[in-house]
């Protein structure tokens, strides 16, 4: 269902060589009718492709990305939040067993913690930490939020070199703000 660990890494890659917004007043974030986010303040928005389907992909090529935010970019202590969604229908308890199991396949993924939880606004959610890259000598961390809004499935992740402070990713995750997205649009 989910190409995660292949399109993060290559997601990783567009984010460190994409170029930044323009510094602005207004802090970094992003909104569609169905969520929002605030990234850290000392966070920069990445420049992306806006996505054809708001409502994410069909999933045949893994989740689309619709923001992306990043620290020190270039820098060993780097940081990047994403956000990624995908077409769903079913239910969080649902896509939490998928991930997982597509998170398997990674080979050297492994899913550390994954704990069911709210968001501040009440939405369900998963809330993980996955490590990755045993076998290629470069250990990173994820800590990530799983959610569904009724059309998509949802994927907000933290993630940097291994050795990341888990009060300061849930910190930084903290303002995903969730909600049924509405029916009738795109």
């Amino acid at each position: 269902m989910i190409r995660s660990f292949s399109r993060i890494v290559a997601l990783a890659a567009i984010v460190t060589i994409a170029r930044p917004i323009a510094a602005s007043a207004d802090p970094p974030a992003y909104d569609d009718a169905g969520m929002h986010f605030t990234a850290p303040a000392d966070f920069e928005k990445v420049d992306l492709p806006a996505p054809a389907d708001p409502t994410g992909s069909d999933d045949s090529d893994g989740p689309t990305p619709v923001a992306a935010f990043t620290y020190h970019r270039g820098r060993t202590d780097q940081r990047v939040i994403t956000i990624l969604v995908a077409r769903f229908d079913g239910l969080v308890d649902q896509f939490d067993t998928a991930h997982a199991a597509e998170e398997r396949k990674g080979g050297d993924t492994f899913i550390v913690e994954n704990k069911k939880t709210t968001l501040a606004n009440g939405m369900p959610a998963y809330y993980l930490k996955v490590s990755a890259g045993a076998t290629a000598g470069q250990f990173t961390e994820r800590y990530e939020y799983l959610v569904c809004d009724g059309t998509r499935s949802i994927i907000v992740q933290y993630s940097g070199a291994a050795g990341l402070d888990a009060n300061v990713a849930k910190a930084a995750l903290s303002t995903l703000y969730v909600v049924v997205y509405p029916k009738h649009r795109p």
